[in-house]
């Protein structure tokens, strides 16, 4: 029997019907929004405003133009435990015996372009600059990541049929205030630390430290970064930033 190799690019649309709807309406707000924070975040690097609100409207309107798309990084074969039933005639009246065996199934492993790439981009670009001003910033802000990749790690659950879950406030507020003890004398990268450690934090702590569960849960596809616009990864981001920014309020 032929195998016929799956795409390398998957279009998943998680939404249909009157559901669609309701997602573009709350997926446009959230473009609004994100525009804004992420404008104050290229400026907070010393980008003018012309070039800090082309980025933000560039990168926010990639992460939802590419929520649904996913690029397979591998596939995986895996023994599955799989129900099915046996069918026995007796004296022509057919019995139904349920059974379980392993059969080879095949997994997915893909990355999602606007919850996972582009917010590593946008880290990336925030690193790249505050690198510049100075090398103490990012090590201070890797060791943030590390801590909340540690605690995304142990308050994460896979879910069968779910993927991942963790409250989205978790990674966020943690991010925040670490970055707030870090750079309290330099309130300019408390949004910067917050946004780059809890991103990175929550993909390397939730989604890939626990991608062996994942598998394990024998999903057809796993998506790192998920849905996108509503995907953990791309909120904990925007969610950091807007912590970040009270607490500066409460301290000033």
């Amino acid at each position: 029997m032929s195998y016929e190799k799956p795409p390398r690019i998957l279009i998943i649309y998680h939404v249909r019907g009157i559901l669609a709807i309701v997602y573009i309406f709350f997926a446009f707000l959230m473009l609004i929004v994100t525009i804004g924070y992420f404008t104050f975040l290229f400026k907070s690097i010393g980008l003018n405003d012309v070039y800090s609100f082309l980025l933000a409207f560039s990168f926010s309107f990639l992460s939802f133009a590419f929520s649904p798309v996913n690029i397979v990084l591998k596939e995986i074969d895996r023994e599955a435990l799989m129900p099915s039933v046996d069918v026995i005639y007796v004296f022509g009246i057919p019995l139904y015996v349920p059974r379980l065996s392993y059969e080879i199934r095949k997994t997915l492993v893909a990355i999602n372009v606007g919850g996972a790439i582009v917010p590593v981009i946008i880290s990336s670009i925030l690193l790249i600059f505050t690198a510049e001003l100075s090398y103490f910033i990012p090590l201070l802000i890797m060791v943030n990541t590390l801590i909340v990749v540690l605690v995304s790690h142990h308050f994460s659950k896979v879910m069968p049929g779910v993927g991942v879950a963790m409250n989205p406030l978790i990674a966020p507020v943690t991010s925040s205030f670490v970055s707030l003890i870090f750079f309290f004398s330099t309130p300019l990268f408390v949004p910067i630390s917050a946004y780059i450690s809890s991103v990175l934090g929550t993909l390397i702590g939730a989604d890939l430290l626990n991608m062996n569960k994942i598998i394990k849960a024998s999903p057809q596809i796993v998506s790192i970064g998920g849905m996108g616009t509503f995907d953990g990864i791309f909120l904990s981001g925007v969610f950091s930033i807007m912590i970040g920014e009270f607490l500066l309020a409460l301290v000033r």
